[in-house]
């Protein structure tokens, strides 16, 4: 296992680094929370912190942009 260098990482940091170990461990097939662990180095408790704000930038960037809602009346 690794070191954990996400120690003095923001938390935007350790979400940009998880998403990324998310992205790269779904093209083999492998992106369990055990793996993403040992790639990253992070620990339990700051995956737990961040695995939806994770999850959700992971999808982001694999499918492009998020879809948002526009009140009816700025929609052009």
């Amino acid at each position: 296992m690794l070191k954990n260098n996400l120690d003095n990482a923001s938390r935007q940091q350790k979400v940009e680094a998880i998403a990324e170990a998310m992205i790269r461990l779904d093209a083999s097939g492998n992106a369990t929370a055990e793996s993403i662990k040992n790639l990253t180095g992070i620990t339990q408790a700051d995956l737990d912190n961040v695995a939806d704000d994770a999850r959700a930038l992971a999808f982001t960037r694999q499918n492009g942009k998020p879809r948002v809602s526009v009140p009816a009346g700025m929609a052009a």
